[in-house]
């Protein structure tokens, strides 16, 4: 054997020992690429405060009615389109959930303070008074919105409450009739609004909201021989506001306790 043959058979040799040795090795595949990132997630719950400004009309059909040793007489006239307007001021909880193609479900309680009223007087052909306020407004709400990131419209709708308040006083045939009442009444609500993240855990929302309520009803004695009633014919508010949130991904979170896992 001359020497190039020895040195082609090496070179062979070494090569069919490393063909050998990378069989026997185990494979190597590049990890796959981290999945996109969704942005923010709207998932979660919140609880907060808001305030605003509302306004609208109320209305009432006035009775006065005589009885007794004089013949019964009726006089009635209904207040239309009485304006009010005030501000409303409170707390909202809710929860949200987002789906993969971005739909975000929602659900929303509130409870506020309102000063919503009428003016004193008006509305009365004998120059009489008539006061209506809400007094307390709620309202239980579906919400469904987009999210195009940290900013989210949305739509929002369900049943409405509140406290309304009315007194007023008929005069007719030189004599007084004042009536007071309150009561709860209920409703609807439909509205829209956005609402923007600025941080994970902190969001800002403006919305309008219209609610409509049933009205309150009162009667009473004014003159021995008379009796005067009142009954509502509705309430109806435009509600304009903004608010903060503070969001979580679950309950536990709100008392520090975030394994809670809900």
């Amino acid at each position: 054997m001359n020497f190039k043959a020895a040195v082609f058979g090496a070179a062979a040799s070494i090569l069919a020992f490393g063909a050998a040795t990378a069989a026997d090795l185990p494979s190597y595949k590049a990890p796959p690429p981290p999945p996109p990132a969704i942005g923010f997630d709207w998932t979660g719950y919140h609880l907060g405060i808001s305030g605003g400004y509302g306004a609208g009309t109320t209305g009432y059909l006035s009775n006065v009615t005589a009885f007794g040793p004089t013949p019964a007489v009726a006089w009635n006239n209904v207040a239309t389109n009485l304006g009010t307007r005030g501000y409303l001021v409170g707390v909202q909880s809710g929860a949200d959930w987002q789906l993969p193609n971005r739909v975000v479900l929602g659900y929303e309680s509130e409870f506020n303070y309102a000063d919503v009223s009428s003016n004193v007087t008006g509305g009365w052909n004998w120059g009489n008074q008539l006061y209506s306020r809400l007094r307390w407004f709620g309202a239980e709400r579906l919400r469904v919105g987009y999210a195009f990131g940290r900013f989210m419209p949305y739509i929002t709708g369900g049943l409405a409450y509140g406290q309304l308040h009315a007194s007023g006083v008929d005069s007719v045939a030189g004599y007084l009739f004042p009536t007071s009442a309150s009561s709860w009444q209920a409703g609807w609500t439909v509205g829209a609004g956005f609402e923007y993240a600025l941080f994970d855990k902190i969001s800002v929302k403006a919305e309008y909201l219209y609610s409509s309520l049933q009205g309150t009803h009162g009667s009473g004695l004014g003159y021995p021989n008379a009796y005067r009633t009142f009954t509502g014919n509705g309430f109806d508010t435009h509600i304009a506001r903004v608010g903060v949130n503070y969001r979580v991904k679950n309950l536990g979170a709100l008392i520090g306790m975030p394994d809670l896992g809900i």
